[in-house]
């Protein structure tokens, strides 16, 4: 583990600003999906219980449709991610190239 703190530590002069700035937004964000994992688990585990309390089972069909549910809708969310950072990409290329154009 400390091999990898040095290499990640040598690895970061290399960077220029803007990768480091990408890289601390990556984990910014991996530590946002994480708190919101948390938090629908917190939520699957009261709601749960609830359900739990009303009705004993819950039939494996009813728990495949949901996780049916949920696997389109982080499908969506990858693929809304997916296509913001190439806008985003292609956003910078063109600002990139109107500037290269201006100057000359």
């Amino acid at each position: 583990m400390k091999h990898t703190r040095r290499c990640s530590h040598s690895m970061e002069h290399n960077l220029s600003p803007l990768q480091q700035e990408v890289l601390d937004k990556y984990k910014q964000l991996s530590l946002d999906l994480k708190a919101l994992d948390e938090t629908i688990k917190e939520l699957n585990y009261s709601q749960h219980r609830q359900q739990h309390s009303q009705q004993e089972t819950v039939s494996p069909d009813e728990i495949l449709q949901e996780m049916r549910d949920i696997e389109v809708k982080i499908g969506l969310v990858g693929t809304l991610l997916k296509g913001s950072v190439y806008s985003l990409i292609l956003q910078r290329k063109q600002e990139q190239e109107s500037l290269g154009s201006n100057s000359k």
